[in-house]
C-alpha cells in the first residue's frame, strides 16, 4: 500500500531537518562541476567549424558519463540521509569506487535517447537559414523553440520510467546498468502519473524562486530530490503502515518518522506544506 504526495513531502522535510548542509553543498558542487565541464569543452574546442562542433559534442558526451557517476553518488547520499544511516561527502564518490560501469551503462542508454529525440532540433539549428530580416529570424526562432520544446517533452516522457535507476544501483549492487533500467521501468508501471503530480506540485515554488534570484533553489532542489527518494522508498514498501510491521530494508527510525508524519503539529495542513 503506497502513500501519497503529502506524506512523501512531509517525510522529506523531516529527513532534511538538521541535514540540509550536505545536500546544499552537494548541489553547489554538482553545479560547479557541470559549469567547469562546459567551460572546458568550449575552451578545448573553440570555433564553429564542423570538426570543432563534432569534437566538442563527443567530449561533452564522454564528460557527461563521468559526471553521471558523481550524480549517482548524490542519490546514494540522499538515500543514506533518508534512512538515517551514516553519511558523509565520501558518499558522492561512492560509485567511483563501486562498479562505476553500471552507472555509465545506464546513463549511456538515457543519453542515447536524448541524442535521438534532439536530432530534429539540432539538424534544424545547423542547416536552417535564420534569414536576414526580423520577420525571417522570428519565423526561424519560433520553429527552433517549438522543436526544442517538443524534444524536451518527448525526452521526459521516454525517460520517466527510468527515474529510479540511480537509487536501484545504490541499493542493488548485483544489478547491471541495463537490469536497473528494466527494474525501474517495472517499479514505475502504474505510478508515472503520481510521480508527475509530485513534480508538478513544486512548480509554484519554482516560480516563486525567481523572486529570490533563484537562491531559494538551494532549499527547493534538495526538498524535491528527497521527496523523490520517499516516493522510491514507498514503492519499495519501506513506508508501509504499522500494521504490516517494519519492512525489510527500512531502519527502525522509519517507524518514528511515519508516526510523526501521521501526527502533525496543529496547523500543519496540506496547503501549508507546499
Amino acid at each position: 500500500m503506497t502513500r501519497g504526495i503529502k506524506e512523501w513531502k512531509r517525510l522529506a522535510r523531516m529527513s532534511l531537518k538538521g541535514n540540509y548542509a550536505f545536500p546544499v553543498l552537494a548541489l553547489v558542487i554538482s553545479t560547479v562541476v557541470s559549469v567547469m565541464g562546459n567551460s572546458l569543452t568550449s575552451g578545448l574546442f573553440p570555433g564553429t567549424s564542423a570538426s570543432a562542433l563534432i569534437l566538442s559534442q563527443i567530449f561533452a558526451f564522454i564528460l557527461s558519463l563521468v559526471i553521471s557517476v558523481f550524480t549517482a553518488g548524490i542519490s546514494y547520499l540522499y538515500l543514506n540521509i533518508a534512512r538515517r544511516k551514516t553519511f558523509s561527502f565520501s558518499d558522492l564518490l561512492y560509485f567511483f569506487k563501486n562498479q562505476p560501469d553500471r552507472v555509465i551503462i545506464a546513463t549511456l542508454v538515457l543519453t542515447v535517447i536524448d541524442l535521438i529525440v534532439t536530432i530534429p532540433v539540432n539538424y534544424y539549428g545547423l542547416t536552417a537559414d535564420p534569414g536576414t530580416t526580423m520577420e525571417e529570424y522570428s519565423t526561424w526562432a519560433v520553429t527552433y523553440l517549438g522543436l526544442m520544446l517538443g524534444a524536451i517533452i518527448l525526452n521526459m516522457l521516454l525517460t520517466l520510467p527510468f527515474v529510479l535507476v540511480y537509487y536501484l544501483l545504490a541499493d542493488e549492487p548485483q544489478l547491471s546498468g541495463l537490469q536497473a533500467l528494466k527494474e525501474s521501468m517495472k517499479m514505475m508501471k502504474g505510478h508515472i502519473g503520481r510521480y508527475l503530480l509530485l513534480q508538478i506540485s513544486f512548480i509554484p515554488w519554482m516560480i516563486a524562486s525567481m523572486f529570490t534570484f533563484y537562491i531559494a533553489l538551494l532549499w527547493l532542489l534538495p526538498y524535491m530530490e528527497m521527496s523523490a527518494v520517499m516516493f522510491y522508498r514507498d514503492l519499495r514498501g519501506e513506508l508501509d503502515t504499522f500494521s504490516t510491521g517494519t519492512p525489510a530494508g527500512a531502519e527502525p527510525v522509519t517507524r518514528q518518522l511515519l508516526q510523526e508524519s501521521e501526527d502533525p503539529a496543529p496547523g500543519d495542513d496540506y496547503n501549508a506544506e507546499a
